[in-house]
């Protein structure tokens, strides 16, 4: 709330896991996905993903950074 951002987000329940099987987030013998992060740019390509354990909390620092980096100019990466 404090950077005023605002993007969807996705609940993969029905069919059950279909998105999470296609980015390959889904563990079919427990029947749920993992905790998975993934920034889209305005062509729907992946420009950044995170995958961790179930009991990990990813946060959101990545993401913040991962979006840093893409608002910046080709080229100027950070120094």
């Amino acid at each position: 709330k404090a950077r005023n951002l605002e993007f969807p987000l996705l609940a993969d329940f029905e069919p059950k896991g279909e998105v999470s099987r296609k980015y390959g987030a889904y563990r079919a013998p427990d029947g749920f996905s993992e905790r998975a992060l993934f920034v889209l740019d305005g062509d729907g390509v992946i420009r950044w993903s995170y995958l961790s354990d179930v009991a990990t909390n990813p946060g959101a620092d990545g993401v913040l950074a991962a979006l840093e980096e893409m608002s910046q100019p080709a080229g100027a990466g950070a120094p």
